[in-house]
């Protein structure tokens, strides 16, 4: 009864703070993830003052929110698949498949620069060892699709645009968690037997094939659904199974992307729904998804941004420095990619033209969150880790979403307009329209 009551005290306390978050952010007329992130860090610091002027009363009230039972990846298996689904659905496929080659563009190929780009910066700057450096890239390398979705229409940001981030932010989790994971074993000197022969043709397989599973769960989950006679309650009821299922699976069982399975997913349903269900039901399955996902989203951004104090702890000076450069690197890996690549596609008509102000508003916009954070704690913990390199590289991430999400996520609006990209606010975006926000 008493771990009952503590887990629904846990639960309960947790939505409070979503809840005031969310108005406070409505009041200041900000993003909600800069509110939670400033109360998330708040509640990590007001922790590390507690352990020293009220130890026992920090014990019973922050520490269990810090250090649960359960180990800090399953912030991903729990939250991230929910978030990634609603995601999908919400997107305008027809544009999507448009512009597929500058979303893959953006979701492996920015991912590798800005794993490249950082870690360059950081190796040169830092005195670390060059993998390490190439991992800290890797950790901060993915966009957060809820975060960067949230500031890009509070920005004013056309549909293309927003299509654009939101494409990669639903793929590139999956790039930088190969490459992460590729990075890791190199340094703890993995077996031959668990290493990969060939990474790259490895990573290319796992991402088709959760894309094909995903498709195909996805198209049964609509004819499985439809067959049922209780909608629009039991369709939704499957459906929030659904990604919790199929990420695991494709994990665990197939040993292709669950990111990719889940995307895949969510971009089936989306679009067969519209076809084949009333636009009423429609509304209605999207309107409850998308206050889902937005917990979600707030909950694990909350959680992972509580631990950023404790991590941040022993950073010094020259850390600082050395943090304002690779978000320099992080920002111009993001710029050069574009800049060499976009020209080059439009002009074998792969693509649309991307104004060069887009490309820069991109780039400056690519806002990391709590899938870099768990991350950044995953590795923290990793006992098969030396200590000093799971510190750096922890420390560094951690500052680095800091940085990122305030310095980049709070002047977006105005790096907008003096681009001449913010859409007029009381000009209707109807393709930010039920996109989490």
């Amino acid at each position: 009864m008493d771990v009952a009551i503590e887990l629904t005290t846990r639960v309960g306390v947790l939505l409070f703070f979503i809840s005031v978050c969310h108005v406070i952010a409505q009041r200041l007329r900000l993003p909600d993830p800069i509110i939670l992130t400033g109360a998330g860090v708040s509640i990590g610091f007001g922790y590390i003052a507690l352990q020293h002027f009220a130890p026992a009363f920090a014990a019973n009230t922050i520490a269990p929110f810090l250090s649960p039972s359960m180990p800090p990846e399953a912030y991903l298996w729990i939250f991230l698949p929910p978030i990634l689904f609603q995601a999908a659905m919400e997107v305008d496929t027809k544009g999507f498949f448009a512009d597929l080659a500058p979303i893959l563009l953006l979701a492996v190929g920015a991912v590798l620069a800005a794993t490249l780009g950082v870690g360059a910066m950081a190796y040169l700057t830092s005195g670390q060892g060059i993998i390490v450096c190439l991992l800290l890239g890797a950790i901060v390398s993915t966009t957060d699709p809820a975060t960067v979705i949230s500031l890009f229409q509070s920005s004013g940001a056309p549909a293309r645009l927003i299509r654009l981030v939101e494409g990669e932010a639903l793929f590139n989790d999956a790039a930088a968690i190969a490459i992460t994971t590729l990075l890791t074993g190199a340094i703890a000197v993995l077996p031959a037997s668990r290493a990969e022969s060939y990474p790259v043709a490895q990573f290319v397989l796992t991402l088709l094939g959760g894309c094909a599973v995903g498709a195909i769960i996805g198209v049964l989950f609509v004819f499985v659904s439809g067959a049922m006679r209780s909608l629009p309650f039991a369709e939704y009821s499957l459906s929030l199974a659904l990604p919790n299922l199929i990420y695991p699976f494709a994990e665990r069982v197939l040993h292709v992307s669950g990111v990719a399975a889940v995307v895949c997913a969510g971009l089936v349903v989306g679009r067969m729904m519209l076809a084949r269900r009333p636009p009423s039901h429609v509304k209605l399955f999207r309107d409850l998804w998308r206050y889902q996902a937005l917990i979600a989203s707030a909950a694990v951004l909350l959680l992972a941004t509580a631990h950023v104090p404790t991590m941040i702890d022993d950073l010094r000076m020259i850390d600082i420095v050395v943090l304002f450069l690779v978000l320099a690197a992080a920002v111009a890996s993001r710029l050069g990619i574009l800049t060499v690549c976009m020209p080059m596609m439009s002009r074998i008509g792969i693509c649309k033209p991307l104004p060069m102000s887009h490309q820069l508003l991109i780039a400056w916009g690519g806002v990391r969150g709590p899938v870099t954070l768990t991350l950044a704690i995953c590795l923290a913990r990793n006992q098969s880790l030396d200590p000093d390199t799971r510190h750096f590289a922890a420390a560094m991430a951690a500052g680095f979403v800091l940085l990122n999400l305030f310095f980049n996520g709070l002047t977006l609006r105005y790096f907008a307009r003096k681009l001449g990209v913010a859409m007029p606010e009381n000009r209707p975006r109807a393709a930010s329209e039920g996109v989490v926000n």
